[in-house]
């Protein structure tokens, strides 16, 4: 006898009900539940739902559920979870929102898993089996990374996604910026996958383009160079997250290049050296950015830019002046976020004791609406200055201009990209004034 599993990601409320069937393709799945396939036993038949892309079978009647959240998320999540519940289903909750806020998350499952999940899912499933399933697992230290199982990438539904071949070759960051969870959940410093490992795994994956899920590729640059030559005989092209540092090495830059980069998603977060300094990315260098992204460019490479508005120093004249940056800057691709205090970071923290949280009303923790009280923006201001980012980064006159600059190694792919966004404007608006 094989016990039925059944692992959900849970979609944000934008995403339900007519809205996923209108969607042809979504744009790239989590690595988190393949993983957790990857690390489950022959003695479990798994499945992976996405609800995302597909209804919930609330009917199905598997013999245990598992759920993975993010803040976001976590309405949906616990919605699902008490479906399951009145059904008789236990139901397991892990995943970055319950790890950091557990005493909440226990309140909508049999059983919550913290942190990392290597070294505590076998266990919690050999628990499972002989009917002794415990309320919390935590995980208690940081995993090797050394012989990791693949992820069954083979349970997603391939052809929903624009890709499926994706992968992690390290985890955590040592930047620690102030507004971000991944050093408090992956811990403060990298730990890499063998690079052997990480090559087998790239030659499994079908196809040619490739992502990598990992905060900062080539955060640690010997490492990240050795992995780049091993790959260039594969021929994959890949995309990936990064920081604006890898201009300042040729040969880093090279490397990525030709190993097959595509593209870059870069967090640049703020144009004010005062914005930068207090959520401790110093390191990226304002005077910097335009030259940077020049030899990125020049490598062949597109940048694919991140934004964030709501910031102590920002004012009314931030959103026209960061557009106005990225378009000078011929940015191939941007988005634009509204600084959000995600539990488990420091930012969180000091505005929780500040008194400037509006409310816990996760599902607006998506970074398009605004949720605390800003010293100098009021909240409609900072909403209104988003819709207005983004509208205008995606016009008709910006997209000309940053499509034509010279030496564009992939301009039709860049086009199509900008021109969805374009027609996404109305759709763009509607999310964020989503109540």
């Amino acid at each position: 006898m094989k016990y039925k599993l059944t692992l959900i990601y849970p979609a944000h409320k934008k995403n339900l009900g007519n809205n996923k069937k209108k969607r042809n393709k979504y744009p790239i799945p989590q690595l988190s539940l393949p993983t957790i396939a990857g690390l489950t036993d022959s003695r479990f038949e798994v499945t992976i739902t996405d609800d995302n892309i597909e209804d919930i079978d609330f009917d199905a009647k598997p013999d245990l559920v598992g759920i993975t959240t993010m803040t976001a998320l976590a309405p949906r999540a616990y919605e699902i979870a008490q479906e399951f519940r009145k059904r008789g289903v236990p139901v397991i909750l892990g995943g970055i929102h319950a790890s950091m806020l557990p005493e909440e998350a226990a309140q909508y499952a049999d059983c919550i898993v913290i942190g990392e999940a290597e070294d505590v899912w076998p266990a919690a499933l050999e628990d499972f089996i002989q009917g002794k399933l415990k309320k919390v697992y935590r995980g208690t230290g940081r995993h090797t990374l050394v012989n990791l199982p693949k992820p069954r990438l083979d349970l997603l539904k391939r052809g929903r996604y624009f890709s499926s071949s994706l992968l992690m070759a390290s985890r955590g960051c040592p930047h620690d910026c102030h507004y971000c969870s991944v050093t408090t959940f992956w811990g403060k410093g990298f730990r890499y996958r063998p690079i052997p490992e990480v090559i087998e795994e790239l030659k499994s994956l079908p196809g040619r383009m490739v992502f990598f899920a990992d905060d900062n590729l080539y955060g640690n640059k010997v490492y990240a160079k050795k992995l780049f030559r091993e790959m260039i005989p594969l021929k994959k092209k890949w995309s990936c997250q990064g920081d604006s540092l890898i201009a300042n090495d040729a040969e880093l830059l090279r490397l990525a290049a030709e190993s097959g980069c595509q593209w870059i998603f870069i967090g640049i977060e703020s144009i004010s050296e005062k914005n930068l300094a207090q959520m401790r990315k110093s390191f990226n260098k304002v005077k910097q950015y335009k030259e940077s992204f020049k030899k990125v460019h020049d490598a062949g490479i597109n940048v694919f830019g991140s934004f964030i508005f709501g910031l102590d120093e920002d004012d009314k004249n931030v959103f026209k002046d960061t557009v106005d940056f990225a378009i000078d800057a011929k940015l191939d691709a941007a988005n634009f976020y509204i600084l959000t205090p995600l539990p488990g970071t420091k930012l969180f923290q000091e505005m929780k004791d500040g008194g400037r949280l509006l409310h816990t009303e996760w599902d607006k923790y998506d970074a398009n609406h605004v949720v605390f009280k800003h010293p100098k923006l009021t909240s409609e201001e900072l909403l209104d200055g988003l819709i207005f980012a983004y509208k205008y980064f995606y016009s008709i006159p910006s997209i000309s201009k940053r499509m034509l600059r010279t030496g564009h190694k992939r301009p039709v792919q860049s086009l199509i990209l900008n021109l969805g966004r374009f027609l996404r404007r109305k759709r763009f608006e509607a999310i964020c004034r989503m109540q």
